[in-house]
């Protein structure tokens, strides 16, 4: 039957193609049949369809691709290859007929579509439907835009609702999805009432609305929010109402604008997990600055002006110089980390200030060596030792 049914559509392009329908109606004027053979055709064609929906989804849906294929073809018949018939004198006929031939098949994958919407969904649209869709679609816009222009509602969620949607309608592939979805946006935004900022940004939640402009506008609406709450745990909280808020709401359509794409809900999903894992980070560092500073007022520590390497190095000199005891370094050296601290180490590991004091770069040899050679030039100046020998 399938076999028969492609060869049905393929006899249908041979016979309606305009240089073979031209010597056809020159011959025998009678266009008619060319109609009541289509109907017949179709007549046959639909308990067929509605048992293969049954047993194959996959040959059903190349079948009513096939259709649309047919429909396309005959489109491309009527329009584009309308210098090839127009000159003929039956042209106003031939016109009539391709466009009965289109409305015979357009009617019939709407019926089709009554068994099998997924799969007509997925297809795309006729190139004979898409004009009249696009022209009732961009209606429905003009009206969106009027109800926009006279509500309160954020001007930037209105201008990006009606970008968006123009985006969509005019997509140059379109398909019945995309279509679909289009029609179901805008009526759905025409009944809502109140018309609000507010009910608006819940209806696009519910209907997925998932394009680019629209993350954005939540991503800035949310850091907006925050930006004026100086208290990270009041972020905290208003992070997880804004969650709350969007998990409360019945997803009310299977549908979104952008198909590819991840669902509204779970791109701020995301959004709002990165900004509490951010916000969490920077209240452990405010925790963790607080013990410090209690560590601090519990023990006096006085400041020295050296990097800690080189106040490991300062340590080892005195110890080496016999200045300090060489007996138990390792408390020695937990000491001075105790009670000292450098410009950028407020506390000081006792383990890593006695290895920086063994493990020494050259670098830091000759800065203590510029130390040291300083500290005997003061003392020359201030106290006349530079001559002075010792016995």
């Amino acid at each position: 039957m399938r076999r028969n049914f492609i060869n049905w559509l393929y006899i249908l392009e041979e016979n309606l193609h305009p240089s073979v329908l031209i010597k056809t109606v020159e011959r025998d004027s009678d266009l008619l049949r060319y109609l009541d053979e289509l109907k017949k055709g179709t007549q046959q064609f639909k308990p067929y369809f509605i048992n293969l929906v049954g047993h194959s989804g996959m040959e059903a849906k190349a079948i009513l691709l096939q259709l649309t294929m047919v429909s396309d073809t005959l489109h491309n018949y009527m329009v584009s290859m309308a210098s090839s018939w127009r000159k003929s004198p039956f042209s106003i006929q031939l016109h009539r007929l391709y466009l009965q031939m289109l409305n015979l098949l357009e009617r019939l994958l709407e019926f089709c579509g009554k068994f099998d919407k997924h799969t007509l969904l997925t297809l795309p649209l006729t190139l004979y439907s898409i004009p009249n869709i696009r022209m009732g679609l961009r209606k429905k816009l003009n009206n969106l835009n009027r109800t926009i222009s006279k509500s309160d509602i954020d001007p930037g969620l209105g201008e990006l609702v009606l970008n968006d949607l123009k985006l969509l309608i005019e997509r140059k592939k379109i398909n019945r999805t995309d279509a679909k979805y289009a029609s179901l946006i805008l009526e759905e935004l025409e009944k809502l009432h109140p018309f609000s900022t507010f009910e608006v940004e819940n209806l696009l939640y519910q209907y997925d609305f998932n394009t680019p402009a629209f993350f954005s506008y939540c991503a800035k609406c949310s850091a907006c929010l925050m930006s004026d709450t100086p208290s990270l745990h009041e972020q905290l909280e208003i992070l997880i109402g804004l969650e709350d808020r969007i998990s409360s709401l019945p997803p009310r359509s299977t549908s979104r604008w952008m198909t590819e794409d991840e669902s509204i809900r779970e791109q701020i999903k995301t959004l709002f997990a990165e900004k509490k894992r951010y916000i969490r980070q920077r209240i452990e560092l405010r925790r963790i600055e607080i013990e410090d500073a209690k560590l601090t007022e519990e023990v006096d520590r006085m400041q020295i002006n050296l990097p800690v390497a080189q106040f490991g190095l300062f340590i080892r000199l005195f110890m080496e110089k016999g200045l300090l005891p060489k007996e138990e370094i390792g408390k020695t050296f937990a000491y001075y980390a105790r009670h000292f601290s450098t410009p950028k180490t407020p506390f000081i590991s006792a383990e890593s200030l006695q290895k920086k004091s063994t493990d020494v770069e050259f670098s830091t040899a000759k800065k203590m060596k510029s130390h040291l050679i300083a500290m005997v030039n003061w003392l020359n100046e201030h106290y006349n030792v530079s001559n002075h020998k010792d016995s």
